[in-house]
């Protein structure tokens, strides 16, 4: 049984928009690290591009399932404070204290990033499926271990790039690796695509409901769900790097 309409894989088809790059070049221009100018990037790169994982998630009996029933991320995802008093070691709680300690607001990032998206004429299944990769960025940082340095950055879009198969997130990654490398730092080349293989032999973890991982330890979430580390690499701190205005919301 098909989940999937016509409009649905003409909704998801990568293309550029030279607007909206010019809009983030300007905004960039004004304020290096501004939220919005990442959001516009990532759109302008081809953002809509989720054909790839839609029909990922259409092929597997769980994704049909969630797709079918637009099953929610755990509330806590967007709203991690939720977590602050599940077991020390849990998933929710480490994923509260990563949120914590960088200062980050995942239900801030949501909303300014729904500024953008919800301009764009996609459909209520691709939306659902935009929302849940998009919503999920801090929660796999946390899972798959890399850090929210630019270095760590490049490693986990590359990641979701091998997991979504959305082009606008290997772009992204591109560009941050580029970035990286006027300041002296080529290695983070070699960060993005270590993401990307990793995120090859990942599990797709756009699949999962997560409701009734959270109070368990981290690590036996990973052991039963076959999720590995990410490889050591050298982070990177920048402080005009773009988005970095997301922190201390």
């Amino acid at each position: 049984m098909t989940i999937l309409t016509k409009e649905d894989i003409k909704s998801s088809r990568w293309r550029l928009n030279i607007d909206m790059l010019k809009m983030a070049a300007k905004i960039r221009k004004k304020n290096p690290n501004d939220f919005q100018s990442a959001t516009l990037t990532f759109f302008g790169l081809g953002g809509r591009d989720d054909r790839a994982i839609m029909r990922r998630m259409a092929s597997d009996p769980q994704g049909q399932r969630l797709v079918r029933e637009r099953v929610p991320l755990p509330a806590g995802i967007l709203k991690p404070e939720f977590y602050q008093n599940f077991p020390v070691g849990s998933l929710g709680r480490i994923y509260f204290e990563h949120c914590d300690t960088l200062g980050l607001d995942p239900e801030f990032l949501s909303i300014e990033s729904a500024k953008v998206s919800d301009t764009l004429p996609i459909t209520e299944t691709h939306r659902y499926v935009y929302y849940r990769h998009r919503d999920s960025h801090d929660f796999w940082h946390v899972l798959t271990g890399y850090g929210t340095d630019m270095a760590g950055e490049a490693g986990i879009i590359g990641w979701t790039f091998a997991q979504t198969g959305n082009r606008a997130y290997g772009l992204i990654a591109l560009l941050n690796a580029t970035l990286c490398a006027t300041r002296g730092r080529f290695d983070v080349f070699k960060t993005a695509w270590s993401g990307f293989l990793h995120g090859k032999k990942s599990p797709l973890l756009m699949v999962i409901d997560w409701e009734g991982y959270m109070d368990m330890p981290i690590d036996v979430v990973r052991k039963s769900i076959g999720l590995s580390l990410s490889n050591p690499y050298q982070p990177f701190e920048m402080q005009d790097a773009p988005g970095a205005d997301k922190i201390n919301h």
